[in-house]
């Protein structure tokens, strides 16, 4: 067992040379950290990034495989079954989660590779079937593993790049018999999913499933930007002009973005704006482009003077930096005054903070399913849900039982993502007295078909203050 281990350990480490510039094979917590800060390379990411940190261990945008490389042979018509594949792994492990290890098998006759896949050490009892994926990918699947294989040649896929909650995810490429064999792969954290994987060829972009992911491009001058828009996952993407052939993928929040780059003497914004919001440049910049994408306005600002450019949006007739505005919508709750910010912990807990008033709420059981929190705040209430992600922003909380009781609309709608994926609902109601806080029963959401909200089916419901 002890000359296995070795062996694999080897492989892995000569995996590791053979991956470059590409993050380690092994990432725990601060590698994927520290790997993120890199490659940004100066890169601003506005407040999304910045606002997200506090959430939990996210990692947005982190290219994998060739990009920005160019592959170093150019093999002509080279299949999977002329490579003799056996040995080659490559492993997965990180605080907190479990230890992946997989080898890429030469396929029987022409058919594609398989993939013999271990975890925690022990192998799983079938080898992965291969998935044809965009272009010439191959996908594997299994619980809590995504793993795409593809053959790089002189016409080299594409950009490739992980979002979402990309905790645990590494990528590079290694030479077999004289060809590069580009791999990504990501696993699970806790609850959570396995990151997507977006694909860009022939000015398109997909996921491994092939799902149409809107896109576009906008030139100033000479440079170029690549924008993408995944409304599904919350998430978008941009690849400035210094970028090469990487695109950074972060979080949308309020259906709002923005990222910066460019060098001191050319510094340009990114913006994706809120739907029916305006955009309005500041001082120090000129308009670059601006196009529309998902109902989306993009708007790219170019620096004048060196001078970083500022973009406000106005939202209900009211104006704000685009920063501001993105930073609120992804740390405060939306109720509040001050508003009610929230922060998601590696140990279990959703912390509360108001002023200098604070609670941690337990995950596994405050927040546990079926289960909800009222609290009370300064100018407003809170309804807390763990586990559920209504699927419009009509929802209600129900006070009261039995033919006394009432639906209250709740005057804001926010869901985010704990730190293990499991999702949380936070509901914005008006300020409640004592009683009707105790009364708090159930949530739902309206029903076209219905006059009344579709009750969730909650089987308890507590009342919990902020301390001090």
């Amino acid at each position: 067992m002890t000359e296995a281990r070795d062996d694999i350990d080897e492989v892995v480490a000569l995996l590791d040379r053979a991956a470059g510039g590409t993050p380690p094979l092994h990432v725990s917590h601060d590698d994927v950290v520290r790997r993120g800060s890199t490659i940004r390379r100066g890169r601003r990411v506005g407040a999304a990034v910045s606002a997200l940190a506090v959430a939990g261990v996210l990692w947005f945008g982190w290219a994998a495989g060739p990009l920005g490389e160019d592959p170093t042979t150019d093999p002509a018509e080279v299949t999977w079954s002329e490579l003799d594949l056996d040995g080659r792994l490559f492993g997965l492990s990180g605080e907190g989660s479990s230890t992946w290890s997989a080898e890429l098998r030469t396929g029987d006759g022409e058919q594609p590779p398989e993939l013999v896949v271990s975890r925690d050490g022990e192998v799983l009892p079938e080898p992965l079937e291969a998935q044809d994926g965009p272009g010439e990918i191959q996908v594997f699947r299994t619980d809590g593993l995504t793993v795409a294989v593809w053959l790089r040649t002189g016409d080299e896929l594409g950009q490739v790049a992980w979002g979402g909650r990309c905790s645990l995810c590494v990528g590079g490429a290694s030479e077999v018999d004289g060809t590069s064999i580009g791999y990504a792969a990501t696993a699970a954290n806790g609850s959570s999913d396995p990151a997507e994987l977006y694909v860009m060829t022939e000015g398109a972009v997909t996921t491994l499933d092939g799902r149409d992911v809107p896109s576009l491009e906008l030139a100033v001058e000479e440079r170029r930007f690549t924008v993408l828009l995944d409304e599904r996952a919350g998430l978008w993407g941009v690849r400035g002009p210094e970028d090469g052939e990487r695109i950074e993928v972060m979080p949308a929040h309020g259906g709002a973005g923005t990222t910066s780059g460019g060098d001191g003497s050319a510094p340009w914004v990114v913006s994706l704006v809120p739907p029916e919001a305006e955009a309005v440049l500041g001082d120090g910049g000129v308009e670059g482009a601006a196009a529309e994408l998902a109902g989306h306005e993009v708007l790219v600002s170019i620096g004048a003077d060196s001078v970083v450019p500022e973009v406000d949006v106005v939202v209900a007739g009211e104006r704000q930096p685009i920063a501001s505005y993105v930073r609120a919508h992804a740390t405060e709750v939306g109720v509040g005054e001050p508003p009610v910010t929230w922060t998601s912990t590696p140990q279990g807990f959703l912390r509360l903070d108001q002023g200098p008033s604070t609670e941690a709420l337990s995950v596994e059981e405050e927040l546990s399913d079926g289960r909800a929190v009222v609290v009370p705040v300064a100018g407003g209430t809170l309804v807390v849900v763990g586990g559920w992600e209504p699927a419009a922003d009509e929802a209600s909380v129900r006070i009261g039982d039995g033919a006394g009781g009432r639906w209250e609309a709740a005057t804001s709608v926010r869901v985010r993502a704990l730190v293990d994926g499991r999702p949380v609902t936070f509901l914005g109601l008006p300020e409640l007295s004592a009683t009707e806080q105790e009364q708090v029963v159930d949530v739902g959401v309206v029903d076209e078909d219905s006059p009344e909200p579709e009750p969730l089916g909650l089987e308890e419901v507590q009342v919990v203050p902020l301390g001090d």
